[in-house]
């Protein structure tokens, strides 16, 4: 599997979950089909990054970072706790430091394979 889609189908999974906790918890059928809408929309587009045809030849493409993803979470964790409830806020926060500090750690890998060019 190509990685570009790869976040996108990790996006969709989550954005399922989120959407059967939805339909347990509020009931609501526009609510439910909002949610399978996203979803359906996110896998068509990621079904399109995967049959997209090759490139030949090398590419200059920066791998995403997966400390970056960590930030990412933490951050939508926090916002998420503030709608329900400082634990997840504490959660968010918490994820946000680990990634923050994984990213302070690439940064410096990087350096050192720098300087050692």
């Amino acid at each position: 599997m190509r990685s570009g889609a790869l976040p996108l189908l990790c996006w969709a999974a989550l954005l399922a979950l989120s959407g059967a906790l939805n339909a347990v918890w509020a009931g609501a059928s526009i609510q439910t089909a909002t949610f399978g809408a996203g979803v359906f929309a996110i896998v068509l587009f990621a079904a399109a990054v995967l049959l997209r045809p090759q490139r030949a030849g090398p590419e200059a493409v920066t791998r995403a970072s997966f400390a970056t993803v960590i930030v990412a979470i933490g951050f939508a964790t926090l916002m998420f706790g503030f709608s329900f409830g400082h634990f997840i806020i504490y959660l968010g926060v918490g994820l946000m430091v680990a990634g923050v500090g994984r990213l302070l750690l690439e940064l410096r890998h990087q350096r050192r394979a720098r300087s050692q060019r």
